[in-house]
């Protein structure tokens, strides 16, 4: 990672009409108030309550930190929800994603996926990453089918219910094809 690339981190994508802009100071509240909803705190691995200072403590040490990403993510110009990449590791090629999408009408259709695969192409295309690894509570098994559809394999379940799953490159792209071939955006 260079210097240049640190001042410019995350960089903006777009794919699948799909925009993950950076996100900003202007949005870390709308962050702050989607995430402390009950209906996407409750999917979280850590479900407590964020005040507004802990979120912009948080805020500041993303600036200049390559090893995590946060974009806003926008469909059609609205900002529906977060996307992330967490302990990028370089040497191992490997990230861990998250993402989580707001209004409750862009949830149950094709924008997930979309959401999905753009975080998914930055990783792998831009990062030149080859595996992304997960842990989803086996009590929601709406995230595990997601999940699999995207290609993910579950390897292991911790005593505390998580299942824990791995998205390797070649297994992506074989997954994104049947579905990416009907998004029109």
């Amino acid at each position: 990672m260079t210097s240049n690339m640190n001042s410019n981190w995350p960089p903006s994508y777009t794919a699948y009409g799909i925009t993950l802009s950076p996100l900003s100071q202007d949005m870390i509240e709308t962050v702050r108030q989607w995430r402390n909803d009950p209906k996407i705190a409750e999917l979280m691995l850590d479900k407590s309550h964020i005040t507004a200072e802990q979120q912009q403590t948080w805020f500041d040490g993303l600036q200049g930190d390559t090893s995590r990403a946060y974009w806003v993510a926008y469909f059609k110009d609205e900002p529906i929800g977060v996307a992330s990449l967490m302990h990028i590791c370089y040497d191992s090629s490997s990230a861990e994603p998250g993402l989580y999408i707001y209004p409750e009408k862009y949830r149950n259709n094709i924008v997930p996926f979309c959401l999905a695969f753009a975080l998914n192409d930055f990783a792998f295309q831009q990062l030149s990453l080859n595996v992304l690894w997960g842990k989803i509570y086996e009590t929601n098994q709406s995230s595990m089918r997601f999940h699999q559809t995207c290609g993910y394999h579950q390897y292991d379940t911790k005593a505390d219910g998580l299942m824990l799953v791995k998205l390797l490159k070649d297994d992506y792209e074989i997954a994104k094809k049947p579905i990416a071939r009907y998004i029109r955006y």
